[in-house]
C-alpha cells in the first residue's frame, strides 16, 4: 500500500525516542493489510502487538495494543508499521478512493453494507451494539453490561495469541466506559468499570503468559473505576473493602494506585482502608506478604509519612532492591545524608552494582568525588571488566585524576588475563581508542573469538595481513557448532574474509568436512561461498 505520510510526518507524530527505536523494529513488521483509512499489521517481538496506522483528517494516527500504546501514544511498533510502508512506497499500483466510494453509496445501500459485514465479524458486531446501546438517550446500563461481560468472558485457557486478541478485545470494551464518563454518565459508568476490572483480573488467571498488554489494559480499567467512583462517589467504607480484596485474594497485579482513590474514598474511607490493610498485615499470608506491604507503601506515600514509607521498605532487607528502594526515595526527598547511610550498607551487605551507582552519585552531589572515585576503584579490583572500568574512567575524568587512575585499573585488567581472563582487557584498550595496545594484548593473552573479531576488524583496516590466520581460526571455530545461527556466522565471517584473501580453499575445505550439513551449505550458497 503506497503511504500517505512522510518520514518526517512519523517523526513528528512519535517523538525523537519512538522515532529512533521504532527502526529496530522495521524487520518484525508483518501481515500489512489495507483498511478504509490506513493499514493494519502485526508487530512481532517478545510479545506480538497490533497496530492500526490512519488518517484523522491531514492527520497521521496510530493505535497499537501494547502498554504504551494502550495509553494513547503513537509508539515505536506505529512507527515500525510507517517505516515499511515508506520503504515500498510505489510498489502498489494506486488504489481506488475508498472514501469516495462510501461517500457516494445512498443511505440504505450504507446500511446494507454495515450490517452484511457485522454479520461475519464478531468485533464490528460488538462495537455496533455497544455504540446503540450507549447511544439511545438514557444509557441502556443492563444492554451495556451484558456486552461488556461476553466481550470480557474467557472460556478455558487463553495461548498467546488469544491472549492478544483478549487484550485488544477488553480495550475496545473499556472505550464504552470512557465514553459514558465523557458524556456524564459517571453513576452509570462506575458498575460496569469494576465489572471491567473483575473479569480481566479472573481472566488474567487462563492465560498461559500475562503479557503487557493485558496489563496495560487492566491498569487502564482501575484507572476508569477511580474516575467513575471520583465523579459519582460510592459508599466509602465499602469502595475500601472491595479494594482491599482485591489486592488481597486477586492475583496482587498489576498495581491499582491507591492516590487515584484517596478522594473517592475521603476520611472514612481511608480509615476503613487503613485498618483493613494493618489486619492483613499481622495475619499474613505468606503467598501475599509483598502485596500487603506494597499496600502499606502506598499507605505512607498517601499520608506522606516518610519514616514510615522507609520502615516498611526496610523489611524487605537484605534484599539489594529494598535497600535501593529506600536510598532512592531518600534522594528523591532530598535527604542526601540518609540516602547514603543505606546504600552504604546496602553496597557492603549485597555488593549490589546498582548500589554502588546511587551511592557513587550521592557522595558526588554531597561533593566528595574522591569517595565515589574509591567505589569504583574498588568494583573494579572485585569485578574486573569493561563496564566497572568505564563506570571508574566516568567519575576520574569528572575530579581530573583519569591518567593516574588509568595506569592503576589497566594494571588490575592486566592481571586478570594473566589469570586466563583477557578479553575485558582488550575490550577496555578498544574503548580507549588504544587499538594497538588492544591488538597486542589479544595475540598475547589469546581472548577468545569475540573479542578478538572486535579488535581485528578495527586491525585490518591497515594491517589485512595480520589478521588472516586468526580468521581461519574463528571461522573453523564456529563452523564446528550446530544450528542456524552457526551456519549463518560462518557464511558472513568467510565472506568477511574474502574482502581481504582468496577463501575459496577454505570454503571447500568446510563443505568436505561437512557434506551433510544441508543448512550449512545453504548458507554458503547464498553468499557464493
Amino acid at each position: 500500500m503506497t503511504a500517505w505520510f512522510s518520514e518526517r510526518d512519523l517523526l513528528a507524530s512519535a517523538g525523537e525516542a519512538s522515532f529512533r527505536r521504532g527502526r529496530e523494529y522495521v524487520a518484525a513488521v508483518g501481515d500489512v493489510q489495507p483498511t478504509a483509512l490506513g493499514v493494519r499489521a502485526r508487530v512481532r517481538g517478545t510479545d506480538s502487538y497490533d497496530v492500526w496506522l490512519g488518517r484523522d483528517g491531514e492527520r497521521l494516527v496510530g493505535e497499537c495494543d501494547c502498554p504504551f500504546g494502550a495509553d494513547g501514544n503513537f509508539c515505536k511498533h506505529c512507527v515500525a508499521v510507517g517505516l515499511v510502508l515508506l520503504e515500498n512506497a510505489g510498489e502498489d499500483p494506486a488504489e481506488p478512493d475508498l472514501a469516495a466510494y462510501v461517500a457516494s453509496l445512498d443511505h440504505a445501500e450504507l446500511v446494507g453494507v454495515v450490517l452484511a459485514q457485522a454479520e461475519r465479524d464478531p468485533v464490528l458486531y460488538r462495537k455496533l451494539t455497544l455504540r446503540a446501546a450507549r447511544a439511545s438517550g438514557a444509557p441502556q446500563v443492563a444492554v451495556l453490561r451484558r456486552q461488556l461481560e461476553e466481550a470480557l468472558r474467557v472460556r478455558g485457557y487463553l495461548d498467546s495469541r488469544a491472549t492478544q486478541d483478549y487484550a485488544r478485545r477488553a480495550g475496545d470494551a473499556l472505550a464504552t466506559i470512557v465514553d459514558l464518563l465523557d458524556a456524564g454518565h459517571a453513576a452509570e459508568a462506575r458498575p460496569l468499570a469494576r465489572g471491567a476490572v473483575e473479569a480481566i483480573i479472573d481472566a488474567m488467571t487462563t492465560m498461559d503468559d500475562v503479557t503487557g498488554a493485558v496489563v496495560g489494559v487492566c491498569r487502564r480499567a482501575y484507572s476508569l473505576y477511580a474516575r467513575a467512583c471520583t465523579e459519582a462517589r460510592p459508599n466509602p467504607v465499602k469502595l475500601a473493602a472491595w479494594m482491599v480484596r482485591t489486592k488481597v485474594e486477586g492475583p496482587g497485579w498489576p498495581t491499582l494506585e491507591l492516590g487515584e482513590f484517596t478522594e473517592a474514598l475521603g476520611v472514612s474511607g481511608l480509615a476503613e482502608y487503613r485498618t483493613l490493610v494493618r489486619r492483613a498485615a499481622e495475619n499474613p499470608d505468606p503467598d501475599r506478604v509483598l502485596v500487603v506491604r506494597a499496600m502499606r507503601v502506598q499507605l505512607a506515600e498517601v499520608d506522606g509519612d516518610l519514616d514510615a514509607h522507609v520502615d516498611v521498605l526496610a523489611e524487605g532487607v537484605p534484599n539489594p532492591k529494598a535497600f535501593l528502594d529506600i536510598a532512592s526515595l531518600l534522594r528523591e526527598k532530598g535527604q542526601l545524608a540518609g540516602a547514603i547511610r543505606w546504600a552504604e550498607r546496602g553496597f557492603e551487605e549485597t555488593g549490589d552494582p546498582r548500589l554502588a551507582d546511587v551511592l557513587v552519585q550521592s557522595y558526588v552531589d554531597d561533593g566528595r568525588p574522591e569517595v565515589a572515585l574509591s567505589v569504583r576503584e574498588s568494583e573494579l579490583r572485585s569485578a574486573p571488566t569493561r563496564l566497572t572500568y568505564a563506570n571508574l574512567r566516568s567519575v576520574a575524568e569528572s575530579v581530573g585524576d583519569w591518567p593516574q587512575a588509568r595506569e592503576a585499573a589497566l594494571d588490575v585488567l592486566r592481571t586478570a588475563a594473566e589469570r586466563g581472563e583477557p578479553d575485558e582487557l582488550v575490550g577496555v584498550l578498544i574503548d580507549d581508542g588504544d587499538l594497538t595496545e588492544a591488538w597486542r594484548a589479544a595475540e598475547k593473552y589469546d581472548c577468545g573469538d569475540r573479542t578478538w573479531l572486535e579488535v581485528a576488524r578495527l586491525r585490518s583496516a591497515d594491517h589485512p595481513e595480520e589478521v588472516v590466520d586468526g580468521y581461519r581460526r574463528v571461522i573453523n571455530n564456529a563452523a564446528r557448532r550446530t544450528g542456524r545461527d552457526a551456519y549463518r556466522e560462518v557464511a558472513a565471517l568467510l565472506a568477511e574474509l574474502a574482502e581481504i584473501t582468496s577463501v575459496s580453499e577454505l570454503a571447500a575445505e568446510i563443505r568436505g568436512r561437512y557434506p551433510r550439513r544441508r543448512a550449512l551449505l545453504a548458507e554458503l550458497d547464498r553468499r557464493g561461498l
